[in-house]
């Protein structure tokens, strides 16, 4: 399983949001998708169906282009990292595994991450 990290924003904020998680072990191969790319960038080709993706979400206006994207989103395991608590009850259209807020301690995210990962199941390749 391969992890992912996206934002609609190039914002310093998201900036730090990135560097604290990449210090985590679990996440330190996380692939970060460039801001407002999605499935634009060369390197979502490399994204498959039970990837893991994490989300940075500032305001209603970036989950309303994300949930415009819900049924392509739908084929990855989704983690939102909110901003603050103000689209909580809106996120949950995207029907993420776990919601997580920018400020607070990510040892919770840590493990679900890790939880997540060992429940991925290996894709089979043909040759």
């Amino acid at each position: 399983m391969n992890i992912f990290f996206y934002t609609t924003c190039r914002s310093r904020t998201a900036r730090q949001c990135v560097k604290r998680l990449l210090e985590l072990p679990v996440l330190q191969s996380m692939t970060v998708l460039p801001a407002g790319s999605l499935f634009l960038s060369p390197l979502a080709f490399r994204m498959r169906s039970g990837d893991l993706l994490l989300l940075y979400l500032t305001d209603k206006e970036v989950l309303k282009e994300l949930l415009c994207l819900r049924n392509d989103l739908s084929e990855f395991r989704l983690i939102l990292i909110l901003k603050d608590n103000t689209i909580l009850r809106e996120a949950y259209a995207l029907h993420p595994r776990f919601i997580a807020f920018q400020d607070e301690e990510i040892t919770e995210l840590e493990a679900v991450i890790m939880k997540t990962s060992k429940t991925a199941v290996p894709c089979a390749h043909s040759h």
